[in-house]
């Protein structure tokens, strides 16, 4: 059993098994035939499912959109996972309001470029591999330089370092989240643009959704120690291709401390998760939004429009 279960795995974690059937019609079928033979398979799946969508929306104006939420999480999620698979796709990804690249690096200034486990975050690194952007690096963690398991998430993490990574970016552009703060300031004053996820959990209480939550300070804290500006970008998905949007660039001399800069950061992805809280990456759960104390009411959430 346990060579046939590892035979299944390299069929399934091999590109060659995923061009077997053209894009658009992989796509269509696993949207439609996955979620239920998922749930058929382990029903405590969706059940965790509807728990993260649950906890994104709680104190939001979608409150009461979880079931059909949930639904369109799971069909997405298995969208993305054949995604994922296909590499090559990315070739075709084009960047978004590229001309904030620019504004966000002024006078050839580094800058520190946020991300969120939002859309397709492993594509944001082969994106800027594939299109040039030599001056960018990203903060990853640590465990991208450990040996990982033969298991289906040790493959899946040992494909999206080796080909969104190491082979589309380049493994000498990877940084362990590891390293000393000292360090990602001397590349940010050295002219490079700095990536760093701002919703993995740490100390620093920040308002998202309606709530208080505990989130890492380092994307601000690195802007305001070097005082270069904070470029917000997302992976999002059109169809079969993938591209990259870049959001208006934050400069840190518009806020009065580091706590409103990062509230700042967090409000920019809030608008996107209250568009499409089905995009979410399950990265979300179950940290940071249910380890963390409500401390706002659903009142003072904010809006799709805001």
């Amino acid at each position: 059993m346990a060579g046939a279960k590892d035979l299944v795995l390299r069929i399934y974690t091999s590109p060659r098994t995923h061009r077997i059937l053209p894009a658009p019609l992989a796509l269509a079928l696993v949207g439609a035939i996955e979620p239920p033979l998922r749930r058929l398979r382990n029903p405590l799946e969706e059940a965790d499912a509807e728990r993260l969508v649950s906890d994104l929306l709680q104190f939001t104006p979608r409150a009461g959109e979880t079931r059909a939420v949930t639904r369109r999480h799971l069909r997405e999620r298995s969208v993305m996972r054949e995604l994922f698979w296909r590499p090559w796709l990315l070739r075709r990804a084009r960047i978004i309001d590229a001309h904030r690249w620019d504004e966000a690096r002024e006078g050839g200034r580094g800058s520190v470029v946020v991300l969120a486990h939002i859309g397709a975050s492993w594509a944001v690194p082969g994106i800027l591999g594939l299109r040039g952007y030599e001056d960018f690096r990203l903060v990853g963690s640590a465990h991208m330089w450990e040996p990982l398991p033969p298991n289906l998430v040790g493959r899946t993490d040992t494909f999206r370092i080796r080909e969104y990574g190491a082979r589309m970016l380049g493994a000498e552009r990877l940084i362990p989240n590891t390293v000393e703060p000292d360090r990602l300031i001397e590349l940010v004053e050295q002219g490079l643009s700095v990536g760093v996820a701002f919703d993995v959990p740490g100390s620093a209480a920040t308002p998202f959704l309606g709530r208080s939550v505990a989130l890492t300070s380092v994307p601000a804290s690195l802007a305001f120690r070097t005082k270069v500006k904070v470029l917000p970008v997302i992976a999002e998905r059109h169809g079969t291709r993938m591209h990259l949007r870049m959001l208006e660039p934050l400069d840190p001399a518009d806020y009065r401390d580091l706590s409103a800069l990062r509230a700042a950061i967090a409000r920019t992805y809030e608008s996107i998760v209250l568009a499409r809280p089905e995009s979410v990456e399950n990265a979300w759960y179950p940290s940071p939004l249910v380890t963390e104390a409500l401390t706002s009411q659903a009142a003072s959430a904010p809006s799709p429009e805001d």
